[in-house]
C-alpha cells in the first residue's frame, strides 16, 4: 500500500465535496465536516495518532457530537 498516495486521494476527495458544498445553510456545514473527517483519516494513514489526526475538541465546537466525544475523557 502506497500510503501517501492513499493520503492524495483521500485528500482530494475532501476538496471534491467542498468545492461541492452549498453556499450557506445547514447543508454546507454537513459537507464541510465530511470532508474534514477524511482529512482525518488522510493523517491517520499517514501515522498519526487518532489525537493527533482530530485535534482539539474546540476544532469541532464543543457543542457538536464529535467535538463532545473528543472532550470526554474514558
Amino acid at each position: 500500500m502506497n500510503k501517501q498516495r492513499l493520503a492524495e486521494i483521500i485528500r482530494d476527495r475532501a476538496c471534491t465535496i467542498i468545492d461541492s458544498a452549498p453556499a450557506d445553510g445547514p447543508e454546507r456545514q454537513a459537507h464541510m465536516d465530511d470532508a474534514e473527517l477524511l482529512v482525518v483519516l488522510s493523517r491517520v494513514i499517514k501515522g498519526k495518532t487518532a489525537e493527533q489526526a482530530f485535534g482539539a475538541p474546540g476544532d469541532w465546537g464543543y457543542h457538536t457530537p464529535i467535538g463532545k466525544a473528543l472532550a470526554e475523557r474514558d
